[in-house]
C-alpha cells in the first residue's frame, strides 16, 4: 500500500538540490515534491524506517531529519498540487523529477 511521508531535515542533513539527488537515487520513492524549505512529500510503499536507513546511508550520516508518514489526521496551509499528491498517493507511479 503506498503512503504519503513528510521529509524534513537541518541544513546539514544537504541542500535541497542533495536532497533531491538521494530522492531520485531511491528506488523505493515513488514520486517526491516540495513547496517548503527543508521539506519534502515522498510517496513510497515503503516503511519510514526503510526510507530513513537509505537517507542516512546517502547522506552519509550527517545532519537530522524525520520522515514521517501523513495520515488522515491533518491539516494545514498547502498548494491544491501538494494536497493532491498526499491524497491521491496511489495513483502515482515510479517518476523521477527536477
Amino acid at each position: 500500500m503506498k503512503k504519503a511521508y513528510l521529509l524534513v531535515y537541518s541544513d546539514l542533513f544537504g541542500s535541497r538540490e542533495e536532497v533531491k539527488d538521494y530522492l531520485n537515487s531511491m528506488q523505493d520513492v515513488d514520486t517526491w515534491r516540495y513547496d517548503l524549505p527543508n521539506c519534502f512529500y515522498l510517496i513510497s510503499e515503503e516503511s519510514a524506517e526503510t526510507l530513513a536507513d537509505q537517507l542516512i546511508e546517502l547522506s552519509e550520516g550527517k545532519g537530522r531529519f524525520i520522515v514521517s508518514e501523513t495520515t488522515d489526521n491533518r491539516q494545514g496551509l498547502l498548494s491544491q498540487e501538494t494536497w493532491f499528491l498526499i491524497e491521491n498517493k496511489s495513483k502515482f507511479r515510479k517518476t523521477r523529477k527536477d
